[in-house]
């Protein structure tokens, strides 16, 4: 179940890397690049350059338990909706670990495509996104966004 639940979010991930990608896409190109570099950065663990699917799962797995306020295991329209504060929150934890000199990890966020999309996204109508239904999206879009075929979301697949 665990080995499920890894491959579900790194697929997840996926979808929360390419779905926020075309929103900058119009905008300044220096700005853009940051926040390409960025992105991989969050989620590249070995530090390689690039992401693979493992990698991304352990993002989006990170990400997933932020939002997941309630612990319930899956994300509520408002859990999706209040993520920026949610992020924020997560954020100020975080500084206060990192001055404590303790390991923090980075997360992925989720875009608010999510939140406009949540009907799509929640495939069984049950009122909740799963990270097996999210994954099925972000699956999707990594291999879309994969554009050399390589297994590898870099940033040489932003330009493409």
């Amino acid at each position: 179940m665990k080995t499920k639940t890894v491959i579900a979010a790194a697929l997840a991930s996926v979808f929360a890397i390419t779905a926020a990608a075309p929103s900058f896409a119009a905008g300044d190109p220096v700005k853009r690049q940051k926040h390409i570099h960025r992105m991989i950065n969050r989620a590249d663990t070995n530090k390689d350059g690039r992401v693979s699917e493992t990698e991304m799962a352990n993002a989006l797995a990170a990400s997933f338990a932020v939002l997941d306020t309630n612990h319930d295991g899956v994300l509520s329209k408002t859990e999706i909706d209040n993520r920026k504060a949610t992020y924020k929150a997560y954020r100020q934890q975080l500084r206060a670990e990192r001055k404590a000199g303790q390991h923090v990890v980075s997360v992925i966020h989720i875009p608010k495509g999510v939140g406009k999309n949540f009907a799509k996204v929640d495939a069984n109508s049950d009122g909740v996104i799963s990270k097996i239904e999210l994954a099925k999206i972000a699956g999707e879009l990594f291999k879309r966004r994969d554009h050399n075929k390589d297994g590898y979301i870099s940033v040489d697949d932003f330009k493409a």
